[in-house]
């Protein structure tokens, strides 16, 4: 033990130097391998004299040493048994395993009830080989050594003779993985009237061509998953959660797809994701001259097409809340025009059809503070200075409860709405006229707005579930995308 002690004095230095820091663990280990060694009165050679062993060169190993720095040190060849058995799964042992304790008190069971009860025996191997013969249980699950002290490993070869048919193998369990393999949806059984009810969409081709705006064209997204669905699963479900007709709570979503819900949140968010990824990488307004090519001839009645008057309508509309317990929240929610507590979204269309949505706002803000604090304004300022197809400004649509007239100029465009005064004030001739005409042209966006709330999940809201709120505004502002897509033009 003189050894011993004066180790632990050097390691135990005020100053050690790095070689002492290095070898610290590995003089420590081969000290107690000798003192186990010679407390068992084991030679120090006793595992070289049980096993083949074969030296063992370039290794090496790494310390942190005390001043913070990383050394490498090479480690001297060594001694190391050689594996008797296959390093893989697949290779058997070349030696017998005893298995566990439990195996190992089988095996004396079996040979002293072999010893003493030959009758015993006897019918126990015939209650085994029943289990086998019923499909209970099979040889290749008991340990060998027990197959062999049994009795049993003299049927191994011919177990296909005795065993019972497939079909007698249980039938729920067969059942159940068929069922768990099977797609629950068929590409048969998605006819227009169904695609139609699940998602809103006229068919299946409308449902995939828009499933390829999403992914840009790259078949690979489009056909990626990320769960055991199908990738036509995945997209349906997707597109059926945002329609929010045939189902409205995560555990009808699962019943119907057999899938988790935590599952179903990681496909709807990547979803999601990819989805607001289209709406940026796509103009947020038709140039003027695709708004003129492609609205309705009956508007170049009241808009020449040779002035270039580029016109959107504005509009707002309120999304039902729960009623929150907190006052200072309540008070945020609550909206005077509706009377109960939402969320606002403003939506602008043009004369051709195409419809922007305004993210989502508390619904005690004013329809023009909403205009105000989107900055709606100044991107329609720098999309129309981009467009060289027209000169023209933006021309705002506006009902009587916006007072953006003032934003608008300010942004160097123009602004028309409904004339309004104060009460028991008679309108003009020419004010009424105007009125009207305005209430003609703004009758395209009422249609706009419906399209918006054409999905239930919006439309219901969170007035009767609570749904995580930046998941709801993610919602409305890609269903507000999508509507471009799978409806007729409505102007």
């Amino acid at each position: 033990m003189e050894h011993r002690s004066s180790l632990a004095q050097l390691i135990n230095h005020p100053n050690p130097t790095n070689e002492i820091v290095a070898h610290k663990e590995k003089l420590m280990k081969e000290i107690q391998k000798k003192e186990k060694q010679q407390l068992r009165g084991l030679p120090s050679d006793f595992v070289d004299k049980l096993h083949e062993m074969e030296w063992v060169t370039n290794k090496s190993t790494s310390r942190k040493l005390a001043d913070g720095t990383t050394k490498c040190i090479r480690i001297p060849p060594f001694k190391a048994p050689i594996p008797t058995g296959g390093k893989g799964f697949k290779s058997r042992s070349k030696s017998v395993n005893k298995g566990v304790g439990s195996d190992r008190k089988l095996y004396n069971h079996i040979e002293e009830t072999k010893a003493n009860n030959e009758l015993g025996m006897a019918l126990q191997q015939a209650h085994e080989m029943e289990d086998v013969r019923s499909r209970k249980q099979s040889l290749d699950d008991i340990n060998p050594r027990l197959v062999h002290a049994a009795g049993l490993d003299v049927h191994r070869g011919a177990a296909t003779e005795f065993l019972a048919p497939e079909n007698a193998q249980s039938e729920d369990v067969r059942s159940m993985m068929e069922e768990e393999t099977r797609p629950c949806i068929k590409t048969n059984d998605l006819n227009p009237s169904e695609v139609k009810r699940r998602t809103g969409f006229r068919d299946l081709p409308n449902l995939l061509s828009y499933a390829m705006v999403v992914c840009g064209g790259d078949l690979e997204c489009l056909f990626a998953t990320s769960s055991k669905l199908t990738w036509l699963e995945e997209w349906l479900f997707f597109f059926e959660f945002k329609y929010g007709r045939t189902a409205c709570r995560w555990q009808d979503f699962a019943q119907m797809y057999k899938c988790r819900e935590k599952t179903l949140r990681g496909i709807l968010k990547q979803k999601l994701l990819q989805e607001h990824g289209s709406r940026n990488r796509w103009p947020m307004y038709a140039t003027y001259e695709e708004d003129a090519k492609l609205r309705d001839r009956e508007w170049d009645v009241y808009f020449d097409p040779s002035d270039g008057e580029r016109i959107i309508m504005h509009d707002a509309t309120g999304l039902p809340w729960q009623c929150p317990t907190d006052a200072a929240l309540q008070r945020a929610l609550f909206s005077d025009y509706y009377g109960t507590t939402c969320a606002k979204g403003g939506i602008s269309n043009q004369l051709c059809g195409w419809i922007r949505g305004i993210p989502l706002f508390t619904g005690r803000i004013s329809d023009s503070q909403m205009i105000k604090d989107s900055k709606v304004l100044v991107e329609q300022r720098t999309f129309s200075e981009a467009d060289a197809s027209s000169d023209e400004p933006f021309t705002n649509v506006f009902d009587k409860g916006f007072r953006n007239s003032l934003d608008a100029a300010m942004e160097g465009q123009k602004c028309k709405q409904p004339k309004y005064s104060k009460g028991d004030i008679q309108f003009s001739g020419n004010d009424t006229l105007y009125s009207a005409c305005v209430a003609v042209v703004r009758s395209g966006n009422e249609r706009a707005v419906q399209r918006c709330k054409m999905s239930w999940f919006l439309k219901r809201g969170c007035a009767f579930q609570q749904w995580d709120i930046g998941l709801f505004c993610d919602i409305w502002e890609a269903w507000t995308f999508q509507v471009n897509f799978m409806y007729d033009k409505f102007l």
